[in-house]
């Protein structure tokens, strides 16, 4: 099924190296998150570009109805992604924000 792109969020914001080991402050960077859907809106993803880094990482999102059922891809969905998708009418319950996410850092890359 084709993918149609849905919008684009460009921020700066510090990230943070996510990992099984633990996770580390990369600083901050400006990136660009796309969000592109299927025609069903069943399925999704936001690919998030960090030129400064030269990382670009996808973020794979299932819907139901209109609403974030699970994602893939990143440690923990950062709040930007979060802000992407209610400013586009998705609904993204509480379940998928991070709860150790502060004012201070944005969740970037893991490995």
């Amino acid at each position: 099924m084709r993918m149609i792109e849905v919008a684009e969020k460009t921020f700066t914001a510090a990230l943070c190296l996510q990992g099984s080991w633990g996770g580390r402050g990369l600083g901050k960077h400006e990136s660009t998150m796309t969000l592109y859907m299927q025609e069903d809106d069943k399925y999704g993803c936001i690919e998030w570009d960090i030129p400064s880094l030269d990382e670009v990482e996808h973020i794979g999102l299932w819907f139901e109805d209109g609403e974030l059922t699970d994602y893939d891809g990143v440690f923990s969905l950062p709040r930007e992604a979060v802000e992407l998708l209610r400013e586009n009418d998705y609904v993204v319950g509480p379940d998928f924000l991070d709860e150790v996410d502060d004012d201070s850092r944005s969740n970037g890359p893991r490995r």
